[in-house]
């Protein structure tokens, strides 16, 4: 990917002159402008909106890149990140995508137009420095900390363990993505632990299409007592087609989720979660961005991560 400096060379002029090409600036000779739009062109140079805005305070926007299938954080999230942005007095930019391509196209344009761009998960290695991930703190070359999904999963593990459950079942998003690789880390850590076997026809795969995921399950002759899911709307589509097929919720299956947004308590019964810390999360976000306005490096903190906590509720049932 071509850099300022790239640009600079290729035209044989200053990085200040480029800067000033590229911002409208006035003050440039027109042999300059030529040659540094030349250049761009040449080079099929994207500047970055964002070092430009900390130079010259144009930019009144943050951007937000979310999956289509987190609707639920969304609602939890966004009110409280849109309000923590306007005390920057910036306004927030959100775009919903279907998939990584679509999440690494959005992320490109908002980062021409943004101070800062957040995502959920883990970004691509190539892109700016000014786009950050919401639960991930790691800065390039470090290594991945932020909210631990793994932790996560083995506290969940360890509490229906703990009601005297063996066969659980695990819903992820699918195989590929992060945080759905660390649920995987912590259910097989704690079979391990517990020298339970590890049966693939219980990890299920949502792939967009978490009701026939979950219907896989329901007909398939797997034995399970309980279904661990990332998100309480992954758990409500559970209880609902339980509910379909007259099993019983908790008394023939329990249920938990990783979020504990507001819909879990909503549910019937009350779900039971490992909450997600939206809070923490925000605050660890904010400073990130405030550095970036600021025109500070953006750092993680080596070992530093984020854990969620235990919300008990009625969806869980012992074993006798």
């Amino acid at each position: 990917m071509p850099t300022i400096d790239d640009v600079s060379k290729l035209a044989n002029v200053s990085r200040a002159t480029v800067s000033r090409v590229l911002t409208g600036t006035r003050g440039v000779r027109d042999e300059s402008r030529e040659a540094v739009l030349r250049a761009v062109e040449e080079l099929n140079y994207r500047p970055s909106f964002a070092a430009q805005n900390l130079a010259s305070q144009t930019s009144s926007y943050v951007g937000m890149v979310l999956p289509a299938t987190e609707a639920g954080l969304s609602a939890s999230l966004l009110p409280q990140l849109s309000q923590a942005i306007k005390s920057l007095n910036k306004s927030l930019l959100i775009q919903y995508v279907n998939d990584e391509i679509e999440q690494q196209r959005a992320v490109e344009d908002l980062q021409h137009q943004c101070v800062a761009v957040v995502t959920l998960g883990r970004n691509s290695t190539a892109i700016a420095n000014n786009v950050i991930a919401f639960d991930e703190f790691s800065v390039k070359g470090n290594v991945s900390q932020g909210y631990n999904y793994a932790f996560a999963t083995e506290s969940a593990c360890r509490y229906v363990l703990g009601k005297g459950h063996r066969n659980i079942a695990l819903l992820v998003d699918s195989e590929q993505d992060e945080a759905s690789k660390q649920m995987l880390e912590g259910y097989r850590s704690v079979l391990q632990n517990y020298s339970l076997p590890f049966n693939r026809q219980l990890l299920v795969t949502a792939n967009r299409n978490v009701e026939q995921a979950l219907l896989t399950l329901i007909n398939s002759f797997t034995k399970y007592s309980v279904i661990i899911a990332k998100r309480d709307c992954y758990a409500a589509e559970a209880m609902r087609l339980l509910r379909e097929f007259n099993i019983a919720v908790p008394q023939e299956v329990s249920l938990v989720s990783l979020e504990d947004s507001p819909l879990a308590s909503l549910l019937y019964p009350p779900l039971t979660c490992i909450a997600y810390p939206v809070e923490q999360l925000l605050e660890n976000c904010m400073q990130r961005i405030r550095a970036l306005i600021d025109g500070h490096p953006v750092f993680s903190t080596e070992g530093h991560t984020i854990t969620g906590r235990l919300i008990a509720r009625a969806s869980v049932s012992d074993i006798s």
